[in-house]
């Protein structure tokens, strides 16, 4: 199940005014800002809309601007324009990025997480969730950092709900349940976590069928938001009809699905609109009403069409631009790129040229009565002479032995890692979590950063990796993305119409030829093809 999530919008309203210490001048900007956010709207989208412009309009500081920018991102998404909505949560991202304001950053990066995995982006959304992850825990504000870790853990449950792992998803409800510890009963976004914890306990206990369970989690869910009108509560009405329904109760659930009308009559989010229509679906075939049935499904199926062609376009103007954007750079690029090797190899030259002079002295100094033409003492009184051959030959292949010599064991040290078992079983599991939470998605991953979230060095990393997945650094990263997207091809078909491009960039590749290159040495077919053969064979089983 999809839910227009929060994320951390509600947690920095509650942050904010109790433990934040702004001037008197931004308490009237601040106040609207949570009216808004928190009541308006989930009553008047409009109103809302109005509010958010005049906002942004007024906005000073940084801060402010990105308050105003994910406020109209969040009124854009209830309005199912999903594109305008990514945008402004992206404009918002780069604000708080350039200011290296860490709350802000965990902030939009969740939102943008929740956005692109409503649009099915699910590699791109757990990229923005990791990134979330990572900028929370440079928060100064324990609890703001906190109350953030509550929302990235709701994050996951969609994320396990939207991949059907619903018992990892009841694991991730659990352990946010476990954490909330807000006293502040009266205020509205303390209530909104509260609320929102006990309905996705529901969801989960619902997918996992257990109904009554289900039924207790989402009255809870309601008794907390009491009279406040938000966002949640008709998501709560629509899921209890679904348990009604489950339970054979028809009467209840048309009383439920009813409440939601009241919502979708002031201008009711698409995503609601169409778990809403599937929901009513599934009431009519229950009471036999086979022909509303028919039309309620193919409402939903019309706006379910619309919001995969949006996500389509969506990436693919992203992708489209992305590639302007490198296009403008390369050249500027390619020049630097240049002169930094001319650089280099002006400075190799003269190191080379340096070290030749420096062992034809040597040698003239351990060959008497042998001279060098170009040497700066030579003899004028005898013959100049350039003998090569006078340089013994046991002396060139005692050197060379002794380089291959210094490299194998230079080999060897970099094999042998002392490293205690404990430690050892430790860095193992750390690195089997690491790989189910798809870490090698994102693209400028190195060892280094891979080291400091297992908290040990690199060349424990090194050996973990040639110890049990038998690759280097390099190998296994390549190797992971592209089972990556293997396994979303399979399990998405609707991946299969998208462009090559945009799968390299979903499982991580900087550019197409990488991926393809990449592609090709793991699997030895290219992705154009492998595509190819997994369409045949599905147009092949189709009845």
């Amino acid at each position: 199940m999809k839910l227009i999530c929060y994320f951390l919008l509600g947690v920095t309203v509650l942050v904010s005014s109790v433990y934040g210490q702004e001037t008197a001048s931004n308490d009237s900007f601040h106040e609207r800002y949570v009216e808004v956010i928190v009541s308006l709207v989930a009553t008047d989208i409009h109103a809302a809309h109005r509010a958010a412009d005049s906002l942004y309009n007024i906005a000073v500081t940084d801060e402010q601007k990105i308050k105003s920018l994910m406020l109209l991102a969040k009124i854009f998404e209830n309005q199912g324009d999903i594109k305008s909505s990514i945008y402004k949560g992206m404009k918002a991202d780069t604000i708080a990025n350039a200011t290296m304001n860490f709350s802000w950053q965990s902030n939009t990066a969740g939102f943008l997480a929740t956005a692109f995995r409503q649009v099915g982006l699910l590699g791109v959304s757990m990229s923005y969730l990791e990134k979330a992850e990572r900028a929370n825990e440079n928060q100064e504000d324990r609890v703001m950092q906190h109350l953030t870790r509550i929302n990235i853990l709701h994050e996951r449950v969609f994320h396990n709900l939207e991949q059907g792992n619903f018992e990892e998803a009841s694991e991730c409800a659990k352990k946010a349940a476990t954490s909330i510890n807000i006293s502040d009963k009266d205020h509205k976004s303390a209530l909104l976590v509260k609320a929102t914890n006990d309905q996705l306990m529901g969801v989960c206990e619902f997918r996992l069928g257990n109904f009554s369970e289900a039924g207790v989690f989402l009255d809870q869910a309601l008794a907390k938001m009491g009279n406040v009108e938000t966002n949640l509560t008709p998501y709560i009405y629509r899921m209890q009809a679904e348990v009604a329904l489950a339970e054979n109760q028809t009467t209840k659930a048309k009383e439920c699905l009813e409440k939601v009308e009241h919502y979708l009559a002031s201008g009711g989010v698409e995503e609601l609109i169409m778990l809403t229509y599937r929901t009513w679906a599934k009431y009519y075939e229950k009471v036999g009403n086979l022909d509303k049935s028919v039309i309620y499904r193919v409402k939903a199926g019309e706006i379910k069409t619309k919001r995969d062609k949006d996500a389509k376009q969506l990436s693919d103007e992203m992708i489209i631009s992305l590639h302007s954007t490198k296009q403008a750079y390369r050249v500027k690029y390619i020049y630097a790129v240049g002169g930094i090797l001319f650089v280099l190899v002006g400075t190799t030259f003269a190191i080379l040229y340096i070290c030749r002079r420096k062992n034809i002295y040597k040698l003239r100094c351990k060959t008497p009565g042998v001279t060098y033409i170009g040497s700066e003492d030579k003899d004028l009184s005898k013959p100049a002479s350039v003998s090569v051959s006078k340089l013994p030959f046991s002396s060139v292949v005692n050197s060379d032995k002794r380089t291959d010599e210094g490299e194998n064991i230079l080999a060897v040290k970099a094999r042998e890692v002392n490293i205690s078992k404990d430690t050892e079983e430790r860095l193992r599991e750390q690195l089997d979590k690491l790989e189910k939470e798809h870490f090698y998605l994102e693209k400028s991953i190195t060892l280094n950063q891979i080291a400091s979230i297992m908290g040990t060095n690199p060349r424990y990393v090194t050996y973990m990796i040639q110890r049990y997945r038998e690759k280097d650094f390099y190998e296994y990263i390549q190797t992971k993305r592209i089972e990556y997207i293997i396994d979303q091809l399979h399990k998405s078909p609707d991946l299969l119409g998208f462009k090559l491009s945009y799968l390299a960039d979903l499982c991580g590749f900087t550019s197409l030829s990488k991926f393809s290159t990449a592609f090709k040495l793991v699997t030895g077919t290219p992705p154009s093809a492998y595509v190819h053969f997994i369409k045949k064979e599905r147009d092949e089983k189709a009845p």
